[in-house]
């Protein structure tokens, strides 16, 4: 019997087991996409046929089945993905290639740390500050505090930096102190150890030392309001530092953390433990084992519901896919256990220029932090 061959449009050849093969692929590749929301479009001169026509409605199906059908390597994290997965999550998971800024990725991040250490340092010289505060023992462990000639009981910011748990430091992270301080807000910038001296399940349990600190020094020093704020790996410590172990150590001193500010954060690090950008040769430390447990987004929250703690998501109009879809699952997950939680999504924003803008006073995230801080003293 002859072997039936099927023409491409483009005029290959295209024998039963190579339609198998790219059926497999056009169905993981629309599975990814629809779990993501990105926008596919085919662009064609002339309507595809044949076997490309077939492929094309197969993949409007899957994007339109409503999750019957799944690959192997799913977007949940079960499993390493395939290599054309993994090449959508590399890029889902790289913040600076979403940015429209600058003509490529590296120019976006030399701006922004360019940028936070100039800034910081400008405050460094312009307001009083007490530098290199130990909490713990490491040798990043340590807070530097910005308008420290403020009253003791002024109320606190605590900003917690991003750099995907391996960049970044306080040293450089101080860029939103002034229109803080000019508030009357104090400013308290939290260091940490980086991976891979640490593992990001270690950095956890580490970061429940840096809150116990700050909660300490509010109260020896009758501070009645608390805010804190992270940035991407900086929102998933906030988040993974408020379980419930962290509530049973500290007591009633919680009640004193009025607003959590979680900008453009990591909640689930199921996906990217395979990335190389991120995670080159596991320096997080994730397996199987704690992969869901390093993960915010499916953490439980209602040991907080009687905190009274608000939360404030934000995310850029110009984050990624992945980034945007985890806020707004983050925002909906805290939400659920009746805590009150809001999102926002900023217009015209990346990943980075949405911190950048804490330096300004007429900026959204900097206007809700004094307003928030205003209202404890009213």
């Amino acid at each position: 019997m002859a072997k039936q061959i099927i023409t491409s449009a483009s005029g290959g050849l295209i024998t039963p087991r190579s339609v198998i093969g790219w059926a497999v692929f056009v169905v993981c590749f629309a599975f990814v996409a629809n779990h993501h929301q990105l926008r596919l479009t085919v662009a064609a001169e002339e309507p595809p046929s044949y076997a490309t026509l077939w492929f094309y409605k197969l993949a409007r199906y899957v994007r339109n089945s409503n999750g019957r059908l799944s690959c192997t390597a799913n977007m949940d994290g079960q499993g390493p993905p395939s290599e054309s997965t993994l090449a959508i999550w590399e890029k889902q998971y790289s913040p600076s290639a979403w940015s429209v800024r600058f003509p490529t990725p590296s120019e976006v991040i030399d701006y922004h740390v360019s940028f936070a250490k100039n800034v910081t340092d400008a405050n460094k010289a312009k307001y009083e500050t007490t530098l290199d505060v130990p909490y713990s023992s490491g040798e990043r462990d340590m807070v530097d505090i910005y308008g420290d000639n403020l009253p003791l009981d002024a109320p606190l910011f605590v900003y917690i930096h991003g750099g995907y748990w391996q960049q970044l430091e306080k040293e450089s992270s101080g860029y939103a102190a002034k229109p803080l301080i000019d508030g009357a807000m104090r400013v308290m910038i939290v260091g940490y150890e980086l991976c891979p001296s640490v593992t990001l399940e270690e950095l956890v349990r580490q970061i429940k030392f840096a809150g116990e600190f700050v909660l300490n020094y509010a109260t020896e020093n009758g501070v009645k309001h608390i805010s804190i704020a992270g940035h991407s790996a900086g929102a998933h410590l906030i988040l993974s530092m408020l379980d419930e172990s962290f509530q049973s150590a500290v007591g009633e001193e919680l009640n004193l953390l009025k607003d959590v500010y979680l900008i453009s954060g990591v909640y689930n690090v199921q996906e990217l433990r395979y990335t190389r950008s991120v995670n080159n040769g596991n320096l997080l430390g994730i397996n199987d084992d704690n992969a869901k447990r390093l993960s915010p987004m499916f953490a439980n929250y209602d040991h907080l519901r009687s905190t009274g703690i608000k939360f404030h998501v934000y995310a850029g109009q110009h984050d990624s896919d992945v980034f945007r879809d985890m806020s707004s699952k983050m925002n909906d997950r805290l939400k659920s256990f009746g805590l009150s939680s809001d999102l926002n999504v900023l217009p015209n924003l990346d990943h980075f220029d949405i911190v950048e803008h804490l330096a300004s006073s007429d900026y959204t995230i900097t206007k809700a932090i004094l307003e928030g801080a205003s209202r404890a003293y009213l």
